[in-house]
């Protein structure tokens, strides 16, 4: 990052309560000259980790994450370009018996560049099936519950 604030987005950034700055590297630039689209799901990723890691306190075990991801999907809106500042904001959407999904907001330099929502599946490794989400992961992630809009209400802007 350049370290220039991003410009907030108004009401629809306030409707997430976790932002993450990612920063473009040139290694996601396609040849279109912007970022690939596959680059932008890792963003997510990043993100993803990064509030895990704030709310709920990762270690250094990848099988310690109790949940799978088991959906992706992106409503694309604006390219991201070498040298955008980008942030990617979560809000959850909805806690299942088993699941809950995220919505995301990425901002490019202030301006929407996708919109997207992953469900993750709380998992036991060990007896391979899913199981209920607990307690206290449930209050955390309720903490996290704000009125974003689904993906897709947004109109779409021309690339």
């Amino acid at each position: 990052m350049r370290g220039k604030a991003v410009t907030e987005s108004g009401a629809a950034s306030s409707s997430f309560p976790f932002s993450c700055p990612v920063e473009v590297r040139w290694s996601d630039i396609d040849a279109m000259d912007h970022v690939n689209n596959a680059v932008l799901v890792t963003y997510l990723e990043v993100a993803r980790t990064k509030m895990w890691d704030e709310h709920f306190e990762l270690t250094s075990s990848a099988r310690d994450v109790p949940f799978i991801v088991a959906r992706i999907a992106v409503d694309f809106r604006s390219p991201i370009r070498f040298g955008d500042e980008v942030v990617v904001r979560i809000a959850v959407g909805s806690l299942g018996r088993t699941s809950f999904t995220l919505r995301y907001r990425v901002e490019a330099s202030g301006r929407l560049a996708a919109e997207a929502e992953s469900v993750q599946v709380v998992f036991d490794y060990a007896a391979h099936r899913p199981v209920p989400l607990d307690e206290a992961a449930r209050a955390r992630l309720a903490a996290l519950t704000a009125a974003a809009p689904r993906p897709g209400a947004t109109k779409r802007s021309s690339r």
